[in-house]
C-alpha cells in the first residue's frame, strides 16, 4: 500500500468539554467559540443533539461532466421546527491556522423523515431550543485541513506530533 493512501497518527483524548448552545445561535460560530475558550485546535464532536430553526445541508453527487469524480450539491435550506437527531464531526486547523469544523448531521422535520448530509458553514444553522454537545480534544496527533488535488475537495489529513494550546 502506498504510504500516502492513509494518514494516521496515535492521539489521546486530552480533555472532554461539555457545551450547551442557546436559541438563535449559529452552530458553527458557537462551536468555534467553545473551542477557542477551551483551547481546542484538534478533536471531534463526539455527539450533539437538540433542535434547529434553520439548517443548510449538503451532500456529494456525481460530477455532471465526469461521473468518476464527486461534487457537492447546492445546500438544501431547511426552516421550521427541526429535530437535531445527531451530529458528529471533526475539528482541526486549515492551511492558514484557522479553526475548521466539519459536521455530519441527521435532521428530522415534523413528519419524522430524516435528512442527512453535512452542515454547510453558511451562518444559517440556527438553534431552536437548545443543542448539547460533547467535544473531545486530541493531543499526540492532529487533523489538518487542506485542498486535496486527487479529489478536488478540502479534506482533513492526520499529522503526528500535535501540541495542545
Amino acid at each position: 500500500m502506498r504510504a500516502d493512501i492513509v494518514s494516521s497518527g496515535e492521539a489521546r483524548i486530552s480533555k472532554t468539554v461539555l457545551a450547551r448552545i442557546s436559541p438563535g445561535e449559529d452552530v458553527f460560530s458557537a462551536l468555534r467559540e467553545v473551542c477557542r475558550k477551551h483551547g481546542i485546535r484538534s478533536g471531534h464532536i463526539a455527539t450533539m443533539i437538540g433542535s434547529l430553526r434553520s439548517a443548510d445541508v449538503i451532500c456529494v453527487t456525481a460530477h455532471p461532466e465526469d461521473p468518476s469524480r464527486a461534487v457537492y450539491l447546492d445546500p438544501l435550506h431547511m426552516e421550521g421546527y427541526l429535530e437535531l437527531v445527531g451530529v458528529q464531526g471533526i475539528i482541526g486547523e486549515d492551511d492558514r491556522g484557522d479553526l475548521s469544523i466539519h459536521l455530519h448531521v441527521v435532521i428530522a422535520e415534523s413528519d419524522m423523515k430524516p435528512t442527512a448530509g453535512h452542515l454547510a458553514d453558511t451562518g444559517n444553522n440556527r438553534i431552536l431550543a437548545t443543542a448539547e454537545a460533547v467535544i473531545n480534544s486530541f493531543s499526540g496527533a492532529e487533523f489538518k485541513r487542506s485542498f486535496d488535488e486527487e479529489t478536488g475537495f478540502v479534506l482533513f489529513k492526520v499529522r503526528e506530533g500535535s501540541r495542545e494550546k
